[in-house]
């Protein structure tokens, strides 16, 4: 048990340095000289027309609601422990671990990308690629390894893990409905590439010096846009996969695809109060239908281990052969999933909704403060999130823009920055909507795991308005 314990700690460890998610640049939402504003709120127009490809914008980072410092702490003048070291008391690592521990990835790549006026408004034109992965981690296993026999029963219920890839082609408009009313909507077609969720529901462990007993079940659904034939035994037990994976699948996008919009308004306040701007958003309402999705379930396992008891010193060796083929056949179960078919399936968006509003200062129009709210309303539970930002906006001139941000939400305390330049003909950007500011000399983050950065280089076209 103790090697078990040991081997749990170091997945722990591993899982929780090394995991990684990123968005699109919150940092940027009240900048009016951003050109990608519109996938935050489609309302949002750029200051003029601009064309990208390949670089226009790219958003990469992680995010986690734990850190280093959750399972390393100072012990004398550069000295460190591991959670796992008897100088680390109990309540003082499990004080300091959430309830669920929250990991991720997430990247936005945009490909292709334009941006013009017409019909008395704005088009928007886009193609990108979406990579998330989250992984949420019960407390229970902080606790297994931690505590050991020092508990009689432990759960994971809970774990899950999920990860959502797919193309977006993506139409936009944005138009003055009345004075300082402005709506805008996204239409978006998307192509899967691919989708996964597993999901813990009991994962339940008693244990002593002389019994121990685990019980479990699981379930699972997982796509490719391509054909997956599944190898099952003859219970009906996945034991293998095999991708039927060919030249037409490349080009035949009908097998997962699905649509989407966002819905957004901004309105300018300055008839009531003046310098008052408020917006609000809802993205990425829709679905991909999955033509192929795995889906299956683990049945109810139960495991249970008494020991070897009485053995036959003339048969010790068949005896405990016997045993361990046993004990190894039951924890065998835990992991086999009874095949529920290929489906084909729907399978929702991390919809998202913001609600923002910035006050241009009286006396320096060029500075104003702003608060954004965001919250994910996920189909799968690690993805869930919300978080609340103050800004503080500076455009000293046309073609130069600065904002800093300061947050907190899901994942702990954030602080963000972005730095756009915009003179005639050209747009560039960077900025982090996480900012590492404490690092180990190995450069991994001391406090929580959020990390991010965000920059676009595209042509701008045609004058400010």
């Amino acid at each position: 048990m103790k090697k078990i314990r040991n081997i749990v700690a170091a997945f722990l460890v591993i899982v929780c340095t090394q995991t990684s998610v990123a968005q699109t640049a919150l940092s940027s939402y009240f900048m009016d000289g951003m050109l990608y504003n519109s996938k935050l709120n489609p309302a949002m127009k750029a200051e003029r027309g601009y064309l990208s490809l390949l670089l226009g914008n790219t958003s990469l980072g992680t995010k986690g609601n734990v850190g280093i410092s959750n399972f390393l702490y100072p012990r004398g003048e550069n000295e460190l422990a591991t959670f796992m070291s008897g100088s680390v008391g109990t309540d003082e690592f499990l004080g300091g671990m959430p309830d669920y521990t929250r990991l991720g990835f997430k990247l936005d790549e945009t490909l292709m990308a334009a941006g013009f006026r017409l019909f008395g408004g704005y088009f928007s034109l886009g193609l990108s690629l979406h990579s998330s992965a989250t992984v949420s981690l019960p407390k229970g296993f902080f606790e297994f390894a931690k505590k050991g026999f020092q508990e009689n029963s432990y759960s994971f219920s809970g774990l899950n893990v999920n990860t959502m890839n797919y193309a977006a082609a993506t139409v936009g408009y944005s138009h003055n409905l009345f004075q300082g009313f402005r709506f805008g909507v996204n239409a978006k077609y998307l192509v899967g590439i691919g989708h996964a969720d597993l999901f813990v529901d009991k994962l339940n462990v008693e244990m002593n010096e002389q019994h121990w007993m685990i019980e479990s079940h699981a379930r699972m659904q997982a796509a490719l846009f391509c054909e997956t034939e599944v190898m099952v035994d003859e219970n009906g037990v996945v034991n293998g996969v095999d991708l039927a994976l060919e030249l037409d699948d490349l080009m035949n996008i009908r097998t997962s695809n699905g649509f989407a919009v966002d819905l957004g308004f901004v309105y300018d306040m300055d008839e009531f109060v003046p310098g008052l701007t408020l917006s609000a958003s809802v993205i990425d309402l829709g679905y991909i239908n999955w033509k192929y999705m795995m889906t299956g379930q683990s049945t109810d396992a139960k495991v249970e281990f008494d020991g070897f008891g009485e053995v036959d010193y003339n048969d010790v060796e068949n005896v405990v052969t016997a045993e361990m083929e046993q004990l190894i056949d039951d924890a065998s179960k835990m992991v086999e999933f009874n095949y529920g078919g290929i489906k084909e399936m729907k399978t929702a968006l991390n919809a998202t909704m913001y609600l923002g509003a910035e006050y241009n200062m009286p006396f320096y129009r060029p500075l104003s403060v702003g608060v954004l709210y965001g919250q994910c309303f996920s189909p799968f539970d690690c993805s869930k999130w919300y978080e609340a930002r103050g800004y503080v906006n500076l455009s000293p001139v046309k073609w130069f823009e600065l904002s800093v941000n300061y947050g907190y939400g899901t994942y702990g305390t954030t602080l963000g920055w972005v730095l756009n330049f915009h003179p005639a003909g050209i747009n560039l950007f960077v900025g982090s909507d996480y900012m590492i500011t404490r690092v180990t000399p190995q450069y991994i983050p001391i406090d929580n795991m959020n990390a991010h950065v965000t920059l676009g280089l595209n042509l701008a076209l045609g004058k400010r308005k």
